[in-house]
């Protein structure tokens, strides 16, 4: 806690914009340290590493070594390849890639993250719904499957752009979601399921979301959501168990 945390997206700057941002020098006019700097005694998290040229994982490589055991900087890379067949450890030069590697976390792709993309989708929505005043967009049972089978080749980014826009439809009252995703993804095909997934996964990932949106649209009132949803007490109780839902997470 009170410790620096300094991010560097590698794959949105040119490589020597970039190697400038890590090392330096930098001008008054700059207005910021190099980020090897300014992370000094804290964390450095260098996104899309494998953007780094040779000469600038050589340079970083040569900054790790320095700082000794342990180290005086924490330092994260992440990496976030596409392409099929190719890691991290295929992008870096070995020496760095083992000095970074002592610990590592493998996130699955969102399209393989089942409920977590209604999920993320409802709060980011409910996010942009207070940002541009307006009501977050309703999500029908056929949406939610259109979600759910999305390929989702950027992520959370994508994600992220697919609920903004969400948002700004509905404050026009036009459009849809599933609009939305047939324009990022022409070729998807209406609702069904992918990657061998059984119907019941997307059936219990948008039951889950259908009752965090109503606890949450009734700030935790189980007799509300109950009379909305039409169900008895003991069932919504079974329900929000099965889902790991607290209704103490919506009283306001």
């Amino acid at each position: 806690a009170g410790k620096k945390f300094v991010l560097v997206s590698c794959s949105a700057l040119e490589d020597e914009a970039l190697t400038k941002r890590l090392f330096g020098p930098m001008q008054p006019e700059d207005g910021q340290l190099p980020a090897i700097e300014e992370a000094r005694g804290g964390t450095l998290v260098l996104e899309d590493i494998e953007a780094l040229s040779e000469a600038t994982q050589a340079r970083l490589l040569s900054v790790i070594n320095e700082q000794g055991t342990p180290a005086e900087t924490r330092i994260v890379g992440i990496c976030n390849l596409q392409e099929a067949g190719r890691s991290c450890e295929d992008a870096l030069r070995p020496d760095l890639f083992y000095r970074l590697a002592a610990l590592r976390i493998t996130v699955p792709p969102l399209r393989q993250r089942g409920e977590d993309i209604l999920t993320l989708f409802t709060r980011l929505g409910d996010q942009f719904a207070d940002e541009y005043g307006c009501d977050a967009p309703k999500v029908s049972a056929q949406e939610a499957a259109q979600l759910l089978q999305a390929p989702w080749p950027g992520n959370v980014r994508q994600l992220i752009n697919v609920a903004e826009r969400a948002v700004l439809q509905s404050r026009r009252g036009s459009g849809s979601i599933a609009s939305l995703l047939m324009s990022d993804h022409e070729e998807m095909q209406p609702v069904m399921t992918t990657e061998g997934k059984p119907l019941k996964e997307y059936v219990e990932a948008f039951e889950r979301m259908l009752i965090d949106n109503t606890m949450r649209r009734h700030k935790g009132s189980i007799a509300s959501v109950m009379d909305e949803l039409c169900l008895p007490r003991r069932t919504l109780n079974e329900k929000m168990a099965k889902y790991g839902l607290q209704r103490s997470d919506y009283l306001q």
